[in-house]
Order: structure tokens, then sequence, then C-alpha cells
């Protein structure tokens, strides 16, 4: 059995390994192991400072591209600079330090600090704490927006849209003015209203509106991302054909 075959193994059997744990096995030099680990497929850890191994097969991510094993966390964004990187520029409204720590389970601080540093990402003040952004203008504008609309009581004069305050009257007139749109116009009516909530925004709106949670997903990023077709329920192409009359059966 070759050296590549035997730290396959010994990473199958165990779904994560250490440096140290390689060195047992093989019983060789660090050069030997680190030559051995460029030709595997694998991914270290994001926390505990890279120190743990596991293939690149192994992990099932979740959507948002995050597995973890007990206490280990892994993306597949790679390192945590990376992963940080990639969630402040996709993310709806940026993130504060709290915020993504709170996502990503790990200190985040000299990561986003270093991105900010490195022009990789934006940073501003928002209700007196710093919020990390994309650095690209168009989505930044995005993205403070929304922010400023999830600190915004103007609709409905809440803070949140949960069930111990919209009920009675208002919970009645959600669902009536939800239900006579159209299938675009209820998708994009939802995301809008999780937006507005923020965190957990998908859950509520899909238990006030009876609905599955991905239907608000997908209006939420269509809405952000500006991805639909503004005079059509469907987008081009979709549904039927369209039936062309034949020049002489015109009546």
């Amino acid at each position: 059995m070759t050296d590549i075959q035997k730290i396959e193994d010994l990473i199958r059997s165990n779904d994560l390994v250490t440096f140290d744990d390689i060195k047992d096995c093989l019983n060789t030099s660090r050069m030997t192991i680190v030559r051995r680990m460029r030709e595997l497929s694998y991914i270290s850890s994001y926390s505990h400072k890279g120190k743990y191994y596991t293939l690149r097969s192994t992990p099932k991510f979740s959507e948002e591209g995050l597995w973890s094993h007990g206490s280990v966390r892994f993306s597949k964004f790679d390192t945590l600079i990376n992963t940080c990187n990639h969630f402040v520029s996709n993310s709806e409204s940026g993130y504060s330090v709290n915020e993504l720590q709170n996502k990503l389970h790990v200190n985040v601080k000299l990561s986003l600090m270093e991105l900010f540093k490195r022009h990789y990402l934006h940073r501003e003040k928002c209700n007196g704490k710093y919020v990390y952004l994309s650095k690209d203008f168009q989505r930044r504008k995005q993205q403070l927006l929304i922010r400023h609309s999830q600190n915004s009581t103007v609709v409905f004069n809440i803070d949140k849209l949960s069930s111990h305050v919209i009920t009675g009257e208002i919970k009645a007139a959600i669902i009536l003015f939800y239900s006579i749109l159209n299938e675009k116009q209820r998708r994009l009516y939802a995301g809008l209203e999780s937006m507005k909530i923020g965190y957990g925004g998908n859950t509520l709106v899909s238990e006030l509106l009876n609905i599955d949670p991905e239907t608000v997903s997908k209006g939420r990023k269509e809405l952000i991302k500006g991805d639909f077709e503004k005079d059509r329920v469907r987008k081009q192409g979709a549904g039927r054909p369209e039936i062309k009359k034949n020049a002489g059966n015109n009546l």
C-alpha cells in the first residue's frame, strides 16, 4: 500500500485528521508527508488554525458552503479569510464582526481587518458599529439600503415580523393582500418582507404565509440581484410556447 493510500484510508476512517495523526501513521519525515499531501485532494479546517484535514469528498456542505465535524469547521472556500470574503461580498446587508462570528462560529475580527486593509472589502459605520461590505460600489449601495431598511420601523411600525406582533387584523390584511398577487409578485413580496426582517426572515415569512422557505429565499435573491422581468409573471421562454397563427387561416 502506498503512502497516499494509507493517508486516504486514515482520513476516511476518521473523517478528519491532524498532521501528527498522519505522521504517526506513516512514520516518516515532515517533508515527505507534505509532498504526499500535495498529491491528495484535501481541505484544511478554517477553525483551529487549519489544524485538521479531510478529503474534499468527505464534507456534506450546507447551502452556504459550510460543514462541521464536532467543533471543527470546514468551508468549501477553504481558508477563513477566503470564507469571510465570500460571505461579506455575497451578503444582502454586509456583516459586523459579531454577526459573522455568529455565522462561522470562530473569531473573524483579524480576517475582516486584513481584508479591509488589502481593499478586498469596504468598511462603514452603521448605527454606531462597523459593518463590512462588498468592495463593488453598486453591490455596496444595495447592501447599505437593505441594512438601513432592516433598522427601519416605517412599514407596519414594528421592529420584527413575528407571530406575537402580527395578529388579528394586520395578519389577515397581509394574507389577503398576498392572495391577490400573481405568482411572481407573491414570491417577490415574500422576499421583500424577509429582507426587512433580516436573519431568520425566510422562516418567519414562510410560516406566516404558509409557503416553502425556498420560495421566500428565491424571491429575496431575485430582489437583491434585480433578476426578474418587470412585465412578466414568468421569465421569457417559460410556460407554454406561443401558438403561431397561420396567415392563410386568419379570421
